[in-house]
């Protein structure tokens, strides 16, 4: 639809010369998007306006049109501000805002709901690779913010046809600039607040993320360490999924260790420090291999609530900068980046 449209269909390679002579450029794909939201807006409120209930068959509860509905609305909110840059809530769309905090005011739906991170890790291995707005700087705020690391954005290039182009987006180094601690999604105006009905104390997020580890410790500790062991051989497009890695068992120990200092940080709330300076270099990108291996994976609601996992990826994140710095320092090379096909690079390749 007008969705799949405006995000997975690539620019033209050769603009029209007579587009926007008369009133400017227009973008036909953003507005066909655009007016699916507002005949859904419409819809919402025709039914308001009738029975001052907010779902569309004018419902005190959802129905399967609106589960139907709203599983899509959600992929399409996180997708567009990620790679778009432009938020769907907080647009003038009342009678939309209304549907989705109806639904986020039910716990059921609360027990369902994925983030923004979650999403665009999921969409492309299913819809296929989107295209950043390229004319639109918020769209680069909007990587940065949810996991796309500041120097992931798409850098200019020339092809061979020398027109100007960009690279694509990397996901091999990611650490979005809301995975710090304090976590920034307290604001309202960030890309992805956390919205009222999700929101608990920090205490209270810090101590679920300790929980969720230590009812499977073993088990997440062996996980950290296959991102040093054997890939296996079936791959996937999904560049996060490796069912079949082997943990590496000499990673063991040091895993245990990093973990150990992550849970009782998110328990006593105060970020983990050590002196890597000791550790050989070789061995602290490998151990920090281990730590990003388990904070890119982390998945929302699968794991643990949205403000639960924030705290988690900050207090992950945290120790990738100790151990290899350089990671939020230098910028990737071509090997770190998309091919065209969307084929990524391994960290055993180069």
């Amino acid at each position: 639809g007008a969705w799949c449209e405006y995000l997975f269909y690539p620019p033209a390679l050769v603009p029209n010369p007579l587009e926007g002579l008369f009133g400017g450029q227009r973008d036909k794909r953003r507005e066909r998007y655009e007016s699916l939201l507002d005949r859904l807006d419409e819809a919402l409120g025709e039914a308001h306006g009738r029975t001052g209930r907010p779902f569309l068959l004018g419902t005190e509860h959802p129905t399967f049109i609106d589960l139907q509905f709203v599983t899509h609305v959600e992929r399409m909110e996180a997708s567009v501000v990620y790679w778009k840059g432009i938020k769907m809530r907080g647009a003038g769309r009342t009678n939309l805002d209304r549907w989705l905090e109806a639904f986020e005011g039910r716990e059921s739906y609360r027990a369902t709901k994925s983030d923004f991170y979650t999403h665009v890790m999921d969409i492309p291995p299913q819809y296929g690779e989107a295209f950043v707005d390229l004319k639109n700087p918020k769209a680069r705020e909007a990587v940065d913010f949810i996991g796309g690391g500041s120097w992931n954005y798409p850098k200019d290039t020339t092809d061979a046809l020398g027109n100007d182009r960009k690279e694509p987006i990397s996901r091999k180094r990611m650490q979005g600039a809301s995975w710090q601690i304090p976590v920034p999604n307290g604001s309202p105006d960030c890309w992805e607040p956390i919205r009222e009905p999700f929101q608990v104390s920090e205490e209270a997020a810090r101590h679920e993320a300790a929980f969720e580890i230590t009812r499977n410790y073993e088990g997440i500790v062996k996980f950290m360490c296959r991102a040093n062991g054997d890939r296996g051989e079936l791959r996937y497009s999904a560049p996060l999924a490796d069912p079949f890695a082997l943990a590496e068992p000499g990673d063991r120990e040091d895993a245990d260790m990093l973990l150990r200092m992550t849970t009782l940080g998110l328990l006593s709330g105060s970020l983990p420090t050590f002196d890597p300076e000791g550790i050989p270099e070789e061995r602290r990108v490998e151990l920090g291999k281990c730590v990003k291996y388990l904070r890119d994976r982390i998945g929302v609601p699968r794991d643990m609530s949205f403000p639960a996992a924030q705290h988690l990826r900050g207090y992950l994140n945290h120790l990738v900068r100790l151990l290899v710095p350089r990671d939020f320092d230098e910028k990737p090379s071509k090997a770190d980046l998309y091919g065209l096909f969307g084929r990524v690079k391994g960290d055993d390749e180069e």
